[in-house]
């Protein structure tokens, strides 16, 4: 289950428990065929097309209507937290930060999103409107024996 907690006006914080280890949770956000799986904005094709998780290293994701994702790591702590730069069209090119905490629950893994620097209440609205989908999608890649994490 997702619950919104708004922190401020321009911060999204949002949790969900996916039914996968810790470390199949992590994997799923810096391995590019998984990702092209699951970050799906708006039901969109993907193409990582650049992925260097590590701090300092930057990815892109390149949608098929021509968008982009882009961004850099922050932070990385596997398979705990990841920390990352992003920006694209949800963040009118504005560069946000997102913080990714996985939480060890034995069989389970809660994930808490923490997206700042959305600049308007409209754009938080916008990016807290997205998430849930991506992680409904992040959730059926996860119970997928097919792809290896």
């Amino acid at each position: 289950m997702i619950s919104p907690a708004p922190h401020n006006n321009t911060t999204l914080v949002l949790r969900r428990t996916f039914t996968a280890s810790r470390q199949r949770v992590f994997r799923a956000w810096i391995t590019p065929r998984a990702l092209e799986h699951w970050l799906r904005p708006r039901g969109m094709g993907v193409t990582v097309s650049q992925l260097e998780a590590r701090v300092g290293g930057s990815f892109r994701f390149d949608l098929e209507d021509g968008g982009s994702i882009a961004g850099t790591y922050l932070h990385i702590v596997p398979p705990e937290k990841l920390v990352f730069t992003w920006s694209g069209e949800a963040t009118q090119g504005r560069e946000t930060v997102v913080t990714l905490d996985f939480l060890d629950q034995g069989a389970v893994t809660e994930v808490v999103l923490t997206h700042e620097g959305l600049g308007t209440e409209a754009m938080r609205a916008l990016v807290g409107a997205g998430w849930p989908s991506l992680f409904d999608a992040l959730a059926e890649v996860l119970s997928s024996p097919h792809l290896d994490l």
